[in-house]
């Protein structure tokens, strides 16, 4: 154990204790503040429990992560089956289609489907003029719309563990079950399905927690009693009533420790048990299975289905984004490319901040996540497994829990909130672990030996790292920069406590743009724009290679 790396260590431990425990512990100590007295109490805390509203709004957001999260299963089981175990044609294009929610902003389909499904969306126009029905259909406002939005928006994450997971299985075991009389569905649940059990909760667990985050999206359907959109609107109107800050603050944190303790007792439980078992393997593309006629299209229904859903979103959005007069119309018949001209020649610092920021959390997420990464795999470091852990807790934690403890921790005494540079510096904190998992996973793939064989050839550490290391870890590190400048690129239930004026971020204009009531033209400009962006990074992504992401993402060793 070298002094080298336990300095390393040490350095790398007071940033996440600066940037992550300091403002976290700021905004626990900070709810037990009394408003009426000043003083600390648990007050907050039993008013929280006593009060038949916010009771409301914590079994509200549990229902809707249960039904979230059985919609997402239902949906995504199959789906996940047929594309690891069916070869078919165009499995590459479905793939990404199906994958797309998961870099688009969430918010971006709420406004799509708004367009689409709204009481004078164009599937309410079209069916009127069919004569079909007389009055609108309530399509998306309410519980099924907030569910319906949500699931599409998380099924990647059920889609990409579960795919993987199928993937892996040794074929022995299934065909095992076949020769003793165990039937498709009977050997799928008793062999198959179990066996992917961490894979499915590696996904299953961020799908329950977001509805604990995302309080946006009820929001914009109309529906507020839900903890994180609660927690929003008490603590954005903190200035006429402190009283609702401190409660909102308490939402928040009761938010933050049913994530965590979900996100810990998933772990437990994947822990617990072994899923492995002695076998000969199993090739890159798994078993594959050739279905009848019926099934086959069957399948390709399916898939076409969920792909027409997914395609909706920039398909809407390009359209409204191109238009300024679609109102009551099936579809638009102005054309402009006015909403553009706006944006680029009157609002361009929405682009720049929006790059700015994110590539400049980029450079910090780069510069600590690839020695975390040499720390936990290549070191014996006392508390390396312990940084790894607090970083992926991050993963549970809602974003709106990180926005208001950086505003707390750092207005007064470290008043970094009153600097453009805490916008960088919070969204590297919220998206640390997805960098961090990449770099993770291309250093157990990468051999020690060669390395070590750098080293005894008389290069230091250093050397060895830019000469040898680094461009065996390329590929896996490039779909980490990608995915982090994406997630960051998107972010905004952090970014929105934080921003000032000129600060504005593209996420933050979409919204202030809605919020606003101003004309939707813009907004969906904004969000297709952010969409093709998306787009073109996410062909990168899988250019470099998706097996980085399934490595990165799937049940991997702990």
């Amino acid at each position: 154990m070298s002094r080298g790396n336990i300095s390393l260590a040490a350095l790398l431990w007071f940033v996440i204790a600066f940037l992550v425990l300091y403002p976290l512990s700021i905004l626990v100590v900070e709810s037990f503040k009394i408003a009426e007295t000043g003083g600390w109490g648990i007050g907050n805390y039993l008013e929280f429990f006593q009060d038949t509203y916010y009771l409301k709004c914590f079994w509200n957001t549990l229902l809707l992560s249960t039904m979230v999260l059985v919609t997402t299963t239902v949906f995504g089981v199959p789906l996940a089956y047929i594309l690891a175990r069916y070869r078919h044609r165009g499995k590459t294009v479905f793939t990404a289609l199906i994958l797309l929610p998961i870099v688009l902003p969430a918010f971006a389909g709420v406004f799509a489907f708004i367009i689409f499904f709204g009481k004078y969306g164009t599937a309410n126009l079209l069916l009127m003029d069919t004569g079909l029905f007389e009055k609108p259909i309530n399509f998306i406002y309410g519980l099924h719309g907030l569910v319906f939005i949500q699931s599409l928006h998380m099924l990647p994450f059920i889609v990409l563990g579960l795919s993987a997971g199928f993937t892996n299985i040794d074929p022995s075991f299934e065909e095992a079950a076949e020769v003793e009389g165990a039937s498709g569905f009977r050997r799928f649940f008793t062999v198959t399905l179990p066996l992917c059990t961490p894979s499915y909760l590696a996904g299953a667990v961020l799908v329950f927690l977001w509805p604990f985050t995302d309080w946006l999206t009820p929001l914009i359907l109309g529906q507020v009693d839900f903890l994180p959109s609660v927690s929003y609107i008490n603590i954005s109107y903190h200035f006429t009533d402190m009283h609702r800050k401190y409660m909102g603050i308490v939402a928040v944190v009761v938010s933050s420790i049913v994530c965590i303790s979900l996100f810990l007792f998933a772990r437990w439980w994947v822990e617990k048990k072994k899923y492995t078992g002695l076998s000969k393997g199993t090739t890159s593309e798994g078993r594959v299975i050739e279905p009848s006629v019926w099934v086959k299209s069957g399948a390709y229904m399916y898939m076409i289905f969920i792909a027409i859903l997914v395609l909706l979103i920039p398909i809407v959005l390009g359209l409204s984004a191109f238009s300024r007069r679609w109102v009551f119309e099936a579809f638009p018949t102005y054309w402009t490319l006015e909403n553009f001209r706006l944006i680029l020649l009157e609002s361009p610092g929405l682009i720049k901040n929006s790059f700015l920021f994110s590539g400049i959390a980029l450079v910090f997420g780069i510069v600590f996540g690839l020695p975390v990464a040499y720390l936990i795999v290549r070191t014996r470091v006392p508390g390396k497994d312990a940084l790894d852990f607090v970083i992926t807790l991050m993963l549970a934690f809602p974003g709106i829990a990180i926005g208001v403890s950086y505003l707390l921790a750092f207005w007064k005494g470290i008043p970094l909130a009153h600097y453009w540079i805490i916008m960088p510096l919070a969204l590297f904190a919220r998206r640390l672990p997805y960098f961090l998992r990449m770099a993770h996973s291309s250093y157990l793939q990468l051999d020690p030996s060669l390395e070590e064989a750098s080293e005894v050839s008389g290069a230091g550490k250093i050397r060895t790292f830019f000469l040898i290391s680094l461009p065996l870890l390329l590929k896996g590190v490039l779909v980490g920069v990608v995915m982090f400048f994406i997630m960051a690129f998107q972010e905004i239930s952090t970014a929105v406590f934080l921003y000032k004026g000129g600060w504005e971020t593209l996420p933050i204009g979409i919204y202030l743009n809605w919020h606003r009531g101003m004309e939707f033209g813009i907004a969906a400009a904004m969000a297709f724009l952010m969409i093709v962006i998306t787009f073109i990074l996410l062909l990168i992504i899988s250019r470099i290679g998706g097996g980085v992401l399934k490595a990165a993402w799937g049940a991997g060793e702990q």
